[in-house]
């Protein structure tokens, strides 16, 4: 049988490589898939590379998971909540995983995975659905967990860059973060960095961590150049039509990083220095917008309840990478990180009533950056 060729390539999140090896068939959609999210490299820093191997491939796949669930004892670690994974430590020092359990996708078994140090193996059963998110989502915890050990802090947030300023937007879910994003990037044509979450390195620059953009039937309704674009979106969608009118409904629409840019005329940015912070207090209501420059003391319990390292609520346990500083460090970094921000980066509470057209809210947000003090 002649060996299946293999092309190799180089892809960046944030300042971290990955080298990437996947078979020639398999490999150019592998690349336009990452090509949706991922940007480019951010600046000068040089945090290393992974190498990433993809193997789609079910008899692999059926080893490794074999292999993991075989052994007496095997570790069970909750990645994310509904996702249970069971890990087996080799004495190389390689770690294998395979999904015990997945009440999100409801796609148990569907991978596997072998890492050594920077070396990782992704094996992948023909029947999963999207498979090529698979390696993004790797590159993905990857990236939050080198990061957070070169000094970076992870925020539950929302991230613009205007020409190199960045602006970034905080808030629980459904406080409107995304819509508020949605209005900055169409009246000013700026750079989306990432619509949920985003890093903040030592030196104070934004970092967009790789995401989809979920969309509401509100925001559709009231952006058409979003909802025009619904219809030849690359994932399989719901039809506009059938999506909730709820405000705060979880079920949306859903677009690549790329996708929701290109839709807005902007484009994707992989890092930007932070000058703003933007709190979204979006309301169902008919509430006129409003505008108040909070004080640090504010601020800086807004940035703490944003603040995900080093406890994320969806990515709750670091496993493909083990974190390389303990927990009472990284909080300390981050307590440090919010009282310095708050006392240096100007805040901005926005309130609006999302019965309003929302025009009135692009103005809003333009007016904050055109005079930020």
């Amino acid at each position: 049988m002649t060996p299946q060729p293999y092309e190799i390539w180089t892809s960046h999140a944030g300042d971290l490589a990955f080298t990437i090896t996947a078979p020639a068939a398999w490999a150019e959609d592998q690349r336009d898939y990452l090509a949706q999210y991922l940007p480019g490299r951010v600046g000068d820093r040089d945090l290393g590379t992974f190498h990433l191997a993809v193997y789609p491939d079910d008899a692999q796949c059926h080893e490794v998971v074999w292999q993991v669930t075989n052994p007496p004892i095997a570790r069970r670690i909750e990645p994310i909540p509904g996702v249970v994974l069971l890990e087996t430590r080799m004495p190389s020092g390689m770690r294998c995983y395979a999904v015990a359990a997945d009440g999100v996708e409801h796609q148990a078994r569907a991978f596997a995975v072998r890492v050594h140090e920077r070396h990782i193996e992704l094996y992948l059963h023909h029947g999963v659905r999207k498979p090529h998110g698979y390696p993004l989502r790797l590159m993905r915890e990857a990236m939050l967990r080198t990061y957070e050990d070169h000094g970076g802090i992870v925020f539950h947030a929302a991230g613009a860059d205007l020409g190199g300023h960045g602006v970034m937007i905080c808030g629980p879910r459904s406080a409107g973060k995304t819509t508020v994003l949605t209005c900055l990037l169409r009246s000013t044509r700026g750079a989306l960095l990432s619509n949920d979450r985003l890093i903040l390195d030592r030196h104070g620059r934004l970092v967009a961590v790789p995401l989809p953009v979920p969309i509401a039937r509100g925001t559709l309704d009231a952006v058409p150049e979003l909802a025009n674009a619904v219809p030849g979106l690359s994932r399989p969608q719901r039809t506009i039509s059938e999506l909730p009118r709820t405000f705060g409904a979880t079920e949306k629409a859903e677009f690549s990083a790329r996708e929701y840019a290109t839709a807005l005329g902007a484009s994707l940015a992989p890092g930007s220095w932070l000058r703003t912070i933007l709190v979204p207090r979006l309301s169902d209501s008919a509430e006129p917008p409003r505008i108040r420059a909070l004080p640090p003391g504010e601020t800086q319990q807004v940035l703490r309840a944003s603040c995900f390292t080093p406890h994320d609520e969806f990515w709750q346990q670091p496993w493909l990478v083990p974190r390389g500083r303990p927990e009472p460090e990284l909080h300390r970094r981050a307590h440090q990180l919010t009282h310095h921000l708050a006392a240096h980066i100007p805040c901005f509470e926005i309130r609006f009533g999302i019965r309003n057209p929302l025009d009135e809210l692009d103005k809003t947000v333009l007016d904050i950056e055109r005079h930020p003090r």
